[in-house]
């Protein structure tokens, strides 16, 4: 009887073994599908794109509060006498200077490919099965499919305009009214 329940323990652990290294093996043919996918649409190419420009963001964050941020930077450094920090914020007060340094510093320490790979896996893991994976990969090297990646850009940028267009008279107008309400309030 020991024996027999030996047995059913050890076949019961081998399929969940068994179990776990198919769903690893799923996972894996699933994110090289995902990497595909993201190569065919240009996500995995626009890597240099996409850091630049984050890098760019980032810095138009700092940019308001550059002084105090480097102040704070610099009061940081405790070991420094206070000539010395006055002379650091002499330093880095050329924003600018900061900027490239940031920007070269940005490129050479992040790798957006491994980040976009970090990024996308994940939520296309969550969002798509393997079957619709599959699907938008078909579609993706079909004619039709090569030409929504190609015209995309465009097509967005120009939808962009369009909706950009269409609400700027109503924000305009948002602005005049809300201007007149105030300075209605004025005469109270």
């Amino acid at each position: 009887m020991r024996i027999r329940s030996i047995a059913a323990v050890i076949l019961t652990v081998g399929a969940v073994i068994q179990s776990a290294k198919s769903d690893a093996e799923l996972t894996e043919s699933k994110h090289e599908m995902i990497r595909e996918l993201l190569t065919i649409v240009g996500v995995a190419g626009m890597a240099e794109q996409m850091r630049d420009h984050q890098s760019i963001v980032e810095l138009m964050r700092m940019q308001p509060s550059y002084p105090q941020m480097m102040e704070f930077a610099v009061s940081e450094q405790a070991d420094l006498s206070e000539q010395d920090r006055q002379r650091l914020l002499a330093r880095l007060a050329n924003f600018d200077a900061f900027a490239e340094r940031f920007r070269s510093l940005f490129a050479e320490r992040l790798n957006f490919s491994e980040i976009i790979e970090t990024v996308y896996l994940p939520i296309y893991d969550k969002y798509f099965s393997e079957e619709e994976l599959r699907e938008m990969l078909a579609f993706y090297r079909m004619p039709v499919g090569r030409k929504s990646i190609e015209v995309m850009p465009s097509l967005l940028q120009e939808a962009g305009r369009g909706i950009e267009q269409a609400v700027q008279p109503v924000a305009v107008g948002l602005i005049q009214e809300i201007v007149a309400e105030e300075r209605a309030k004025l005469a109270d």
